[in-house]
């Protein structure tokens, strides 16, 4: 398969095949972050999904497209929580058995939420160990079909309906059939949601602006868009966008978002902190860090979207409080 394969057309079937299991989560906006950045900004709040973020899509996606006798061979992926909770519950739902390789210093929360789906987990550490050769042992000796976070075509699809969706909102919203997104901030780490949801919005505006978002230790999409050739973060300090510290652009989705034409922005820790506490005074959302960094990009780059049509997708809201209160206090 190539890049050529994921396209508008297949995004929207794959849409109509898995839509009756997605929550169709709201598009918000707020008059003081429009005052703010002079724009009309628009919150996809995947927080809302199943499992508490957009990766429950892609989990379902590519989970849905499996035939019967893989289904009963069950599943295998490896996740530092979001694509671990999305695999686990769609594997349930499927009435399969998942196993799950996440580090061992994944937030509690993501680790309790993927054994509550009835998953298996093996921990990893994330410093010496190489998940995907793990991932990879686990599937060749257990017959499982291993679903990988982002390079996984029928992953990537399934994220496409995140911005699919968002389109329908905001027509609905303001009931005319034509309206567009002028430009997007999607949060990356291997690229899926940005292949998927890149590919709807350009399909239906060419003329889409569209950047990655990451936090500046982990800014591997920025560089490589830059370099147009992907680039490998070689820094292990680890941040608080923990969903976000994946070294290396998919080697499926950035050819996608090259051809996309997205362009990469990232942003600092006190910037998505202060992202999360407008998050939390404007709609009363508990989101991730990994969850704020579209919005901590924009507050980096204020006048880059003035008088847009802008979608940020909120990915997730997978955090418990007191994890929540030390990061939005600094400890």
């Amino acid at each position: 398969m190539n890049k050529n394969l994921i396209n508008f057309q297949k995004i929207n079937n794959r849409y109509e095949e898995i839509k009756g299991l997605l929550v169709d989560t709201p598009l918000l906006q707020s008059d003081e972050i429009n005052s703010l950045f002079s724009s009309n900004i628009f919150f996809k709040a995947e927080n809302l999904q199943k499992t508490g973020s957009f990766k429950f899509r892609g989990a379902c996606s590519a989970v849905s497209s499996l035939s019967m006798e893989q289904i009963k061979s069950g599943v295998v992926c490896f996740s530092s929580g979001n694509h671990a909770q999305g695999i686990a519950l769609a594997a349930k739902l499927h009435k399969t058995t998942a196993k799950i390789v996440m580090p061992k210093d994944a937030p509690k929360i993501k680790i309790q939420n993927t054994k509550k789906y009835g998953a298996k987990i093996v921990f990893y550490d994330r410093d010496i160990d190489d998940r995907e050769s793990i991932g990879e042992q686990i599937a060749h000796d257990e017959n499982r079909v291993l679903i990988k976070p982002f390079d996984n075509y029928d992953v990537i699809l399934g994220q496409g309906t995140a911005a699919l969706q968002a389109i329908n909102n905001l027509q609905e919203k303001e009931k005319n059939s034509q309206q567009k997104f002028d430009a997007a901030i999607i949060c990356t780490s291997g690229g899926g949601l940005a292949a998927g949801s890149g590919t709807v919005l350009k399909f239906h505006n060419s003329d889409c602006s569209l950047y990655t978002a990451e936090p500046h230790n982990w800014n591997d999409h920025e560089k490589s868009f830059e370099l147009k050739e992907r680039f490998t973060i070689n820094s292990q300090k680890h941040g608080i966008c923990d969903a976000l510290e994946n070294p290396i652009p998919g080697e499926i989705t950035f050819p996608i978002n090259v051809k996309n034409g997205f362009r990469g922005l990232s942003a600092s820790e006190n910037s998505v902190r202060i992202a999360m506490q407008m998050i939390m005074r404007n709609f009363n959302f508990i989101v991730e860090p990994s969850g704020a960094i579209g919005l901590a990009c924009l507050l980096e780059n204020e006048n880059l979207l003035k008088d847009k049509n802008v979608l940020i997708i909120l990915s997730g809201g997978n955090i418990d409080r007191t994890s929540y209160n030390n990061i939005i206090s600094g400890r």
